[in-house]
């Protein structure tokens, strides 16, 4: 496949099994060869709460708060940390490896994506968005960390005057990448902070503190309210910018919705 041509998915609301299984099967596609690079973005019919790959959910997850409040939950197959899934754009880029745009390495072709979604943030005229260094803020719980995937930015995430608004993840296979993340428009902590278990008590309150100082969202940042197209808009140009070639609006392939078929019917 010609590595100047990227493919462009823009996907309708979904439900959290179907945008999981669709960011897997566009990886294991193009892990074969027929998949070419592709940023897809998406967003969520309802509230749901992602996991990550490890993550252990009777642990650190109450699950019988999820279904009182009638949350679904899906794992990434991506690492991380717990994520309520709300008002927010998600990003998924996937692209084989080796790619001219990006360095063979995990850390290079993270900071090369936040190099693009610093632009398309400036796009939208956030223009004292940056890259966080290593890993900051948060609390810490008995495993050694927060069970909450925003209560501190890891390396190459992106925060706005010292909080985050992008948490990502990446997965690499043998001849292909995924990165995904989460773009936050707008925010409920206290939903979030109640659908997870803690140690203690104090442990509870300092992950709803660290939680509320933080983080951010772009609703606060730009203080009005930004509509989930609008950020579309400012990522497809962002990344046309940041990465150089043919872009196009696509669709996904047969194989890929055969494999989405598929990864949907797998247990949480």
């Amino acid at each position: 496949m010609d590595q100047n041509n990227w493919r462009i998915i823009l996907d309708p609301l979904s439900d959290g099994i179907l945008n999981m299984a669709t960011d897997k099967a566009i990886l294991m596609s193009c892990n074969e060869g027929n998949s070419p690079a592709t940023l897809r973005l998406y967003g969520w019919q309802r509230p749901t709460l992602s996991i990550g790959y490890s993550q252990d959910i009777f642990r650190n997850i109450d699950v019988k708060s999820c279904k009182q409040k009638n949350i679904p939950i899906v794992r990434r197959f991506t690492g991380g940390r717990a994520l309520l899934h709300q008002s927010e754009l998600t990003y998924c880029v996937v692209a084989p490896i080796p790619h001219p745009a990006f360095p063979g390495s995990l850390r290079g072709a993270f900071e090369k994506i936040s190099l693009a979604i610093l632009e398309s943030l400036k796009i939208g005229g956030i223009n004292d968005a940056q890259v966080a260094g290593k890993k900051s803020g948060g609390s810490r719980g008995e495993s050694g960390r927060s069970p909450a995937c925003f209560s501190m930015a890891n390396h190459c995430e992106i925060t706005v005057r010292g909080r985050k608004l992008v948490g990502s993840a990446q997965r690499r296979l043998n001849a292909s990448f995924l990165q995904h993340g989460s773009v936050i428009v707008d925010r409920v902590p206290q939903l979030i902070h109640g659908l997870l278990k803690y140690s203690s008590e104090i442990e509870n309150q300092k992950v709803l503190e660290s939680l509320n100082a933080n983080t951010t969202t772009l609703n606060q940042i730009l203080k009005r309210d930004i509509e989930y197209d609008e950020v579309i808009q400012w990522f497809l140009k962002g990344f046309e910018k940041s990465f150089p070639g043919d872009w196009d609006i696509g669709k996904l392939t047969q194989q890929e919705c055969a494999l989405i078929e598929k990864l949907k019917t797998l247990p949480v």
